[in-house]
């Protein structure tokens, strides 16, 4: 039993139905751990509308997390907000 059946909830019937783990995302594309690609119809349910890891947004957030920007404030107001 694989360590997703054990600490997984069962209701998540989507990401069972994947009989592979996926450790690499670029573009539109999902990498499995053999290397098979797989198209990535799934998009992060709309949050990734411009792939995974675009090299321009991949820098500017790099770069923000080097200057210790606040990755999770929940709703609370920060200076990255303010200018987003």
């Amino acid at each position: 039993m694989s360590i997703f059946d054990v600490m997984e909830s069962s209701v998540q019937t989507y990401a069972r139905s994947f009989p592979v783990v996926f450790n690499k995302a670029q573009g539109v594309w999902l990498h499995d751990q053999s290397g098979k690609r797989y198209l990535d119809f799934l998009a992060g349910a709309g949050t990734l509308n411009y792939g995974h890891n675009h090299p321009v947004l991949k820098e500017a957030l790099i770069e923000y997390i080097q200057a210790d920007g606040i990755a999770h404030g929940l709703d609370m107001h920060t200076s990255a907000k303010r200018r987003f």
